[in-house]
């Protein structure tokens, strides 16, 4: 149901999903425990990371940060990954992305262990996931989806948009889109930096989720009237007195108006992600490989769907 402010707030969603983890774990002698990897990270995953660690801390949870210096070799970072999975005591592995440019994404994904693997990344977990088969799915696009889910947005159909086509979110939630699914069978368009009719496309969505990371680029000239406006970004800015504070990639005060719904940066995807970050920690310790239910079936859970 959309809220009459017309605000997609991430707290109600992000609070189940904590909540079902604390219950989950209370009782149990071992906690899952994860291992938090950052290499000379940027402005806006340094906000993410430390989202993370507060939110460990407040689930009783392990975490693990190691902070790598920017000269880190990819043999070394790779070695940190092989000893990790090994490890059964590491339930979770997590790469915090963008890595340095001397760093192979493509190669560090591949060296997850597909079941400890957090966001994703790696492509046995990416063709699961085109294929609508049981397994973990990225945080970001999985955050999205569960925000569909929770508010009752109809997708079924509907023309969704997305701004960027990154292997991290654009990409996969376009195929979590398209999956069979009540929140998603969408017709579903992928635009990005060198797309000639952006704007047409975006002015012809239902709903538009921007995830290029360039602040204020999706302005109301580009949504049609009663578009649902998600925004994935994240982007670190200094006003004019020298502040430092975060806004997302739609220019919010000039949409908000002409949308249907919006949600805000920050307090509306970014706090949903960190709260599938941990689901999936728990489904990794639960044993993905064991287990049945598909992200749909534990979002359904958690909301106490009948």
């Amino acid at each position: 149901m959309i809220p009459e402010n017309k605000r997609l707030i991430g707290k109600p969603i992000s609070k189940l999903i904590r909540d079902y983890i604390k219950d989950t774990i209370k009782d149990r002698p071992i906690k899952p425990r994860m291992i938090l990897i950052q290499v000379a990270g940027d402005a806006a995953s340094s906000y993410y990371v430390q989202s993370i660690i507060r939110t460990a801390g407040k689930l009783g949870i392990d975490l693990d940060l190691k902070e790598l210096p920017a000269q880190t070799s990819q043999e070394e970072l790779l070695a940190l990954i092989g000893a990790a999975n090994i490890d059964d005591s590491i339930h979770g592995i997590m790469v915090q992305e963008p890595l340095p440019g001397h760093i192979d994404e493509n190669v560090i994904g591949c060296a997850i262990n597909p079941l400890k693997d957090m966001d994703s990344l790696n492509p046995a977990n990416l063709g699961r996931l085109m294929l609508d088969i049981n397994g973990l799915t990225p945080c970001t696009p999985t955050a999205v989806y569960t925000m569909l889910k929770y508010y009752g947005i109809e997708t079924k159909g509907r023309h969704i948009v997305i701004i960027g086509r990154s292997a991290v979110v654009g990409k996969p939630l376009a195929n979590m889109l398209l999956w069979k699914k009540p929140f998603a069978d969408a017709t579903v368009s992928v635009v990005h930096s060198r797309s000639l009719q952006l704007k047409e496309l975006t002015r012809q969505a239902d709903i538009v989720v921007a995830a290029l990371g360039r602040a204020g680029f999706v302005t109301a000239d580009m949504i049609k009237e009663n578009a649902i406006l998600i925004d994935v970004g994240i982007n670190e800015v200094i006003d004019a007195e020298g502040k430092q504070g975060y806004v997302g990639d739609i220019d919010y005060n000039s949409c908000i108006d002409k949308s249907l719904a919006i949600s805000p940066v920050p307090g509306g995807v970014g706090i949903v992600t960190s709260s599938v970050l941990f689901l999936n920690l728990l489904r990794a310790y639960m044993g993905i490989d064991q287990d049945n239910k598909s992200i749909d079936g534990f979002l359904s859970l958690i909301f106490d769907e009948t």
